[in-house]
């Protein structure tokens, strides 16, 4: 039977769309039209991925109001954090890999295809390996980024471990060569408990736990904060008004010894309810400066009058990013993070029963506003860079891109708003979009490997998945270089490989085994090429994770640091993806006929490739941190003779690197020969202080930084010697 490239092939799903005619056609030219048509599909689905996301943002974003046991309400999110990453988060980032895989399912009519496992893999190779490579080069050498969230870095990582593990167990641990229902199930299920168990770390319930391992700091008792930002009332009620009004809200700084205190501020901005902004109020942001001693600030505010308030609706207003000697309430509404005050405007008159209803189901004002969001989205497609006065100043390369891309943004445009709906409209409607796109993904590769006489598994582990995982890519850049921390560039490509497996493999697997067992038969899969690509990337996942934690332990970061430790890291991730396509790649075309001569070369050159590569990193570091003890090391005789165990103490300086947020310090007692001594550690500008009793002769101490900014400094009352134990920072 020919191929499906071939005159009388029976194609793919949807491809060749000019069927036997262009099986004809000279296999170079078809060969360039779906290599273009592949990457113009994977733009496309990172357009489509990106209105996904915010779909899901808008989703996961929702709040709700519930009554404490005192009797006070307090605003909480509908989706929790963690269970919001994990599973509509997690979803979007890895939804084009988790569609190939069921389409390749139906396409094979429910028979086990190469291109959807295979995608998987290679998607979770490229996404720990060059992506992480990625954000860790991106980083400026005096700059560095730490993963705060530990516990869900180290669930996620032996999830997605333990995931491909499971997968080779599959293949050819149990029955080789077939994937029986239970395993199926197994896969799947093994989600919702990924899910379950990040959920009660987040709260808290497996800390003890947890400290075991190091992961969660013990329990200290915290010290107390004296002064607070509040608003002067915990709720604000404003009447139904014809005309536009504006009103003032109090913000208060209390606290015993207001007086002399020195300046703080913190950041405000407004949060529709069921209020639409530009329609009920006016849209604020802003911030709020006291002076030193100053005890009162305001806000203004401003009620519109674009159409009778038929309703009782509701706004918030928002403080945050307090700054200074202050923080906010816990027992307020927002906890320690915020202040939340709910505004409520009543209604303006009264008006038929039908028209209320109406108005509070959907809400007239909001339908206004995402009509107009509507118009304007479709609208701006067509301007380069999105708008009128972005175009103006557009490049020559702005331009070649927006003409490229403008078929699928002016297709994506007609797509309902986010606002329509809670976003659930546009969530849905845009899924759908993947998939369809999903499907196109699949034939052009099929069809270009077909052509080039490239094996589907090739094609999958590399142009596929680095095509599927570039929407990825960019998000991870974007928050490596603008979070204060390492967590939204590396936590979320582990949990997106274990969202791989257990959805991607999963929901395909337990429908294909259900299929068969229905008709009385099993689930039969090629396993030899995909169980070696899942044993090779745990080989070369476990060197990454292993560069990982030694760059915590020596560097005090994951991403950055000091030129040639980042580099030589970079480097090193990098030559493990290329050393890992290389040898499946090799497993595919030649494993099961090479000589034993060529095998031992291909995988011992490999092995001893990614060794050299993995040991370089290590050597670096290992130069760095033992240049960076001898550089803050402890002074000399004569400079702590010299020192005055009352005056201001040693100084260490972060760098002003804007992004050290926390660090260790070794400090000796000031008396020597003393016996311990009690002392403080205050940062100047920051928002943390930390206590601290070292014994006789030398001790850690970690401190935490929040607001670092462009100079801070940390001042050791009463310390003879200190030298610094992490890299970017100066004595």
């Amino acid at each position: 039977m020919p191929s499906l490239c071939q005159p009388g092939g029976p194609g793919a799903m949807w491809l060749p769309l000019f069927g036997e005619d262009e099986q004809r056609w000279p296999n170079g030219l078809r060969g360039v039209l779906y290599a273009v048509g592949l990457i113009y599909c994977f733009v496309g689905v990172a357009i489509i991925a990106d209105l996904f996301m915010a779909a899901i943002e808008k989703v996961t974003s929702r709040r709700k109001k519930e009554q404490r046991g005192d009797g006070r309400m307090q605003t909480l999110n509908v989706w929790n954090e963690t269970v919001a990453t994990l599973t509509l988060m997690a979803l979007g980032s890895s939804a084009p890999e988790i569609f190939l895989s069921i389409v390749d399912i139906f396409k094979n009519k429910f028979k086990f295809g190469q291109l959807g496992p295979a995608t998987i893999v290679g998607s979770a190779s490229f996404n720990l390996l060059v992506i992480v490579s990625v954000c860790i080069a991106t980083i400026p050498s005096d700059e560095v980024r730490m993963i705060r969230n530990v516990p869900a870095f180290a669930i996620t990582a032996i999830s997605s471990l333990l995931a491909y593990v499971w997968m080779a167990i599959t293949l050819v641990g149990n029955t080789a060569g077939v994937v029986d229902l239970w395993e199926a199930l197994v896969t799947f299920l093994l989600f919702p408990v990924l899910v379950y168990v990040s959920y009660k770390v987040d709260r808290g319930d497996l800390n003890p736990l947890l400290r075991r391992f190091g992961m969660v700091a013990k329990e200290t008792d915290a010290a107390e904060q004296s002064q607070f930002l509040a608003f002067s009332v915990e709720s604000l009620a404003i009447g139904g008004v014809d005309t536009g009004k504006d009103f003032e809200v109090t913000v208060l700084r209390r606290g015993p010894k207001i007086d002399g205190a020195g300046p703080v501020s913190c950041t405000y901005r407004t949060e529709g309810v069921t209020a639409v902004p530009g329609f009920d109020y006016e849209e604020v942001e802003g911030s709020v400066e006291f002076e030193e001693g100053q005890t009162e600030a305001r806000i203004q505010l401003r009620i519109l009058d674009s159409v009778r308030k038929l309703n009782r609706i509701e706004f918030l207003l928002i403080l945050e990013e307090a700054e200074g000697d202050v923080c906010f309430d816990p027992e307020d509404d927002g906890g320690d993070e915020s202040a939340i005050l709910t505004v409520a405007i009543e209604a303006g008159e009264q008006a038929g029963v039908l028209l209320r209803n109406f108005d509070a189901w959907i809400g007239i004002n909001s339908l206004r506003r995402c009509l107009a969001e509507w118009k304007d989205q479709i609208v701006n497609s067509f301007y380069c860079n999105g708008s009128l006065e972005e175009q103006r100043g557009a490049s020559a390369f702005d331009w070649i891109t927006h003409i490229i891309a403008l078929p699928w943004k002016v297709a994506i445009a007609f797509c309902p708003p986010v606002c329509l709906g809670g976003g659930w409209i546009c969530f849905f409607a845009t899924l759908a979009g993947i998939g369809i796109v999903t499907v196109f993904v699949s034939d052009l590769a099929e069809l270009f490997g077909c052509v080039v006489g490239i094996p589907d598994f090739v094609t999958a582990i590399t142009i596929v998945a680095l095509g599927t995982s570039m929407p990825d890519l960019f998000a991870s850049l974007s928050a490596a270089k603008e979070d204060p921390s390492a967590d939204a560039s590396i936590v979320n490509v582990t949990g997106s490989n274990s969202v791989n497996v257990y959805l991607g493999l999963g929901v395909p697997w337990t429908m294909a085994a259900l299929y068969w067992e229905a008709k009385g038969s099993r689930f039969y899969v090629q396993s030899e090429n995909l169980a070696f690509s899942v044993g090779a990337f745990c080989y070369v996942c476990l060197l990454a994770l292993g560069i990982l934690w030694l760059r915590r332990t020596m560097l005090k970061a994951e991403l950055g640091g000091s030129w040639f430790a980042k580099v030589s890291s970079s480097v090193s991730f990098i030559i493990f993806w290329l050393c890992w396509v290389f040898v499946v790649s090799w497993q595919v075309l030649r494993g099961h006929k090479a000589n034993p001569t060529e095998t031992a070369l291909a995988l011992g050159g490999t092995l001893l490739t990614t060794v050299f590569w993995a040991v370089i990193p290590m050597l670096a570091m290992r130069y760095r941190f033992r240049l960076d003890r001898i550089s803050s090391g402890p002074k000399a005789q004569d400079d702590e003779t010299s020192f005055d165990p009352g005056s201001q103490g040693p100084q260490a300086d972060t760098g002003g690197t804007g992004n050290a947020d926390h660090f260790e310090i070794d400090v000796k007692e000031g008396h020597r020969g003393a016996g311990s001594w009690g002392g403080e550690a205050q940062s100047k500008g920051a928002s943390s202080t930390s206590d601290f009793e070292p014994d006789a002769g030398w001790d850690t101490v970690d401190f935490t930084v929040d607001d670092v900014g462009d100079e801070k400094v940390i001042e050791l009352p009463e310390v003879s010697e200190c030298k610094l134990a992490s890299a970017g920072l100066r004595q």
